[in-house]
């Protein structure tokens, strides 16, 4: 529905004003902030499906945006979002069901979902430099980037066993941040 109201440019602004939302709220949970876990996967869940919304608006925006006669042609950039979306929906699902049943079964789904957002991601910072949209492409390139590397250290965070505690702390809580970071270039860069 949103979609028939919003311009291409428009849904890109909108969706990276979610994703940076999105990734707030899981680098909260991330950190382990609140004493109960639960209550801190709810917030890693939560934010990951926020996130998903925005790369989804992102890439119908950069659909839209193809669609017009001298609209940009950004075709990794939108395969990229729609992957990010992918990776951000199965982080969703995965912790749901980790709060639900923890496993290590359900911890592998979760670190796939935030690789193939790091995959996700390469591929639209591959497409924004080529095509250098936007008012300030390097800031989203830079904040691309940042993602990237904020889902690997959190796909290996995810991963690493609870017997290293601490050395699994740092890397979800750098992960969470470091995509936080990210998300809030990318939003800067479209906002101005």
């Amino acid at each position: 529905m949103i979609s028939l109201y919003l311009e291409g440019e428009e849904m890109i602004v909108v969706g990276a004003n979610l994703l940076a939302i999105g990734a707030f709220i899981s680098a909260v949970g991330e950190t382990g902030a609140h004493p109960v876990e639960e209550i801190n996967k709810k917030l890693v869940r939560d934010g990951n499906a926020v996130q998903a919304v925005g790369n989804t608006l992102q890439g119908v925006g950069r659909l839209k945006l193809m669609d017009e006669p001298e609209g940009e042609k950004n075709i990794l950039g939108m395969v990229g979002t729609f992957v990010q979306a992918g990776g951000n929906t199965i982080n969703s699902l995965a912790t749901n069901v980790e709060i639900e049943s923890p496993s290590l079964e359900n911890t592998r789904f979760n670190s796939l979902g935030s690789t193939i957002q790091s995959m996700g991601a390469a591929l639209e910072a591959t497409g924004v430099a080529q095509v250098g949209e936007g008012m300030s492409p390097n800031l989203e390139v830079t904040g691309l980037n940042l993602i990237t590397l904020g889902t690997i250290l959190d796909s290996v965070g995810i991963l690493t066993s609870e017997e290293k505690e601490k050395q699994k702390r740092i890397l979800l809580f750098a992960g969470g941040w470091v995509e936080f970071a990210g998300t809030v270039l990318i939003a800067y860069a479209l906002n101005k």
